[in-house]
């Protein structure tokens, strides 16, 4: 029986997937079937499966480019345990083998990209740290108590704790050194500058104005400043006392 365009297209894009075996290295294989339902039963992993499925759906057929949305996707896909498991798992078929050869085109680039020295957009370190998810959650909570700052009115206490803890996530490294390429659905430049700006200075409590600024010393040649000399020759108490001891060593 002839296989529907849907089903060949499924199998396709598994088989893509399995054929990163080499790239990735791996343990003991495990038959394809296991692996996805691993993979799609952890919310990052399946996450970035299902980004996958979409951003690479171009991949069964015969290509020499590799699309950057297909990148991306297997970028986060790679940065899992469970993906890479599931990518190195056995092929059962020999559609599945077929595919392997077509998804060479993108090599290069993942492997590039998934180098611990690399720096990568901001977009591509968004997609790693999302298919994690301790990461992930680290970063729709970022998302949710930044809004003020994004806009560049104000970093509350909550948004540098936020960022403190997404700072923390091994899988959001790449988020400390990625670089804004202008290609981004969000203005990547403005919200940088609003957190170099606005988070992490430090604060005044409400209502305390800082202290004046400290007058400069003033060097002089004299060994008694001019107002603590005047003051003592105009002192009547010292003078007096003077005159008693005066008085004193002349009897």
């Amino acid at each position: 029986m002839r296989l529907s365009q849907s089903y060949r297209t499924h199998q396709g894009l598994k088989g893509i997937l399995l054929s990163l075996t080499l790239w990735v290295g791996s343990e003991a294989a495990i038959t394809c079937e296991d692996a996805r339902l691993k993979c799609a039963y952890r919310e990052g992993c399946g996450k970035a499966l299902q980004n996958f499925i979409i951003s690479c759906s171009s991949l069964h057929q015969l290509t020499r480019n590799c699309p950057e949305e297909c990148q991306n996707a297997l970028i986060a896909l790679t940065s899992t345990d469970e993906g890479q498991q599931f990518m190195s798992c056995d092929c059962d078929d020999q559609y599945c083998k077929e595919t392997k050869e077509r998804v060479e085109v993108c090599r290069p680039q993942v492997l590039r990209a998934t180098m611990n020295e690399t720096i990568v957009s901001c977009t591509v370190a968004q997609w790693i740290c999302g298919a994690d998810t301790l990461c992930s959650t680290a970063l729709n909570f970022y998302h949710i108590y930044c809004r003020s700052m994004f806009l560049g009115k104000r970093c509350s206490l909550r948004c540098e704790n936020s960022i403190n803890i997404l700072r923390r996530q091994e899988k959001a490294a790449k988020l400390n050194t990625c670089f804004c390429n202008g290609r981004e659905d969000y203005d990547c430049d403005a919200i940088r500058r609003n957190m170099e700006t606005m988070c992490f200075v430090k604060k005044l409590p409400h209502g305390v104005k800082p202290p004046p600024p400290a007058a400069p010393d003033v060097i002089t040649n004299e060994v008694i400043p001019r107002h603590h000399s005047s003051a003592i020759s105009t002192s009547p108490a010292l003078l007096t006392l003077l005159c008693l001891l005066y008085i004193h060593w002349r009897l």
